[in-house]
């Protein structure tokens, strides 16, 4: 008998998959001057960090912008709605809504924020509009998923 995956589990795992695809990104494409690469350079190690640098600078590929520069956060955005989703039961109910809101709100209010220099960083329209595509993706998912279980 094959082991189930439950559905938490999954949700969970791919959650963390988002997170670290996003720090990667971070840690290989973007400059050692941002918070996130200073924090992660302390942890292990510039020289640790420098070297994997090295290691995948010798892989060719070509990376569009927006993957540089927009995926993480939306990466981020997506995880954060899956746990959100999770601890709700996959329910969009009167007490779950506001949660999603809010986290679709502090999503863009941080890129806005980097808009108007209240927080460090620069603002993309690219990132707000991926940020609200994560955001919708598993809201989606959502919704699918209770219809196909009221067709059951």
């Amino acid at each position: 008998m094959t082991p189930r995956i439950n559905y938490r589990t999954l949700t969970l795992l791919c959650a963390l998959a988002c997170l670290f695809i996003g720090l990667s990104i971070y840690i290989i494409f973007r400059s050692d001057n941002l918070y996130l690469n200073q924090g992660v350079s302390y942890l292990i190690g510039f020289d640790t960090m420098q070297s994997f640098r090295t290691i995948v600078s010798e892989i060719p590929y070509i990376t569009p912008d927006w993957i540089i520069y927009s995926l993480p956060d939306a990466l981020w955005m997506f995880a954060l709605m899956l746990v959100i989703m999770m601890i709700w039961d996959f329910r969009l109910t009167r007490q779950s809504i506001p949660w999603i809101i809010l986290a679709v709100i502090a999503g863009i209010l941080f890129e806005i924020g980097q808009g108007i220099n209240i927080i460090k960083g620069t603002f993309d329209p690219i990132d707000v509009i991926c940020i609200l595509i994560c955001a919708f993706v598993p809201l989606l998912f959502t919704l699918l998923r209770s219809r196909v279980s009221n067709l059951n």
